[in-house]
């Protein structure tokens, strides 16, 4: 008798603790782990701008220079941008960095051209610069932005995921004195800059409209405009 109640004492603690596991698994937070995980590596250090302000212009010329000497050439950087579990900021940077000393990486068989384009809308619509001057100050100024032309550049690869913004309302502010002067009483949203760049690139020309509500009216018939294309 004493025995068969020792063996459910031990079947009711090996339960409670198989359920206190899974609350902790479940209270885990995936990118504090991954970040856990890559203390002193290169990603950590780009995400936590081990090298400097990376969109301070006035020093982004060094910062370059320092993290590929650091990678040592293309592979880690690579390996950044391609890793789909990375956080976007430090794939940001790697691409930004490769673009700037090695931009043939793109003809790499394991690099898809439409995960790198889609580094930079997720860029774009999580603001991981920080400011919306990385993305121009657009129609009135015919300005992409440092980071948005590149999605120019990508030409009409980039539509389809810039087609995913088109309905994204996040305003990004503007930083500094001049620029946040002009580009905050434009409250342009991610929509906004994904519609530029789309017309851009397919050269329709991008129409600027002071109201919101007028912008959507023309972000609607460039929607209609695209699907036809498609067919």
């Amino acid at each position: 008798m004493k025995y068969l109640i020792f063996l459910l004492l031990m079947l009711l603690y090996s339960c409670c603790s198989c359920q206190s596991n899974s609350l902790v698994s479940r209270d885990k937070d995936p990118k504090k782990d991954f970040i856990e995980s890559q203390k002193g590596s290169l990603t950590e250090k780009l995400m936590t701008d081990h090298y400097g302000d990376f969109f301070n212009y006035a020093i982004q010329d060094e910062i370059i220079s320092t993290i590929w000497a650091e990678a040592g050439g293309v592979g880690p950087l690579k390996a950044i941008v391609i890793n789909e579990e990375a956080p976007t900021k430090a794939r940001l940077l790697a691409c930004e960095v490769l673009m700037k000393k090695e931009f043939t990486f793109l003809r790499d068989e394991d690099v898809k051209i439409d995960r790198v384009i889609a580094v930079y809308t997720d860029a774009l619509a999580k603001n991981t610069t920080g400011m919306a001057n990385s993305w121009g100050l657009l129609y009135e100024y015919s300005d992409d932005g440092p980071i948005g032309t590149m999605l120019v550049l990508f030409g009409k690869e980039a539509i389809p995921e810039l087609v995913k913004l088109l309905d994204n309302e996040t305003i990004h502010m503007y930083h500094g004195s001049k620029e946040a002067t002009i580009g905050n009483g434009y409250q342009f949203r991610v929509k906004d800059f994904a519609a530029y760049y789309i017309c851009e690139v397919t050269d329709i020309k991008a129409v600027y409209h002071k109201t919101h509500a007028a912008r959507d009216k023309e972000i609607e018939k460039l929607k209609i405009r695209l699907a036809k294309d498609e067919n």
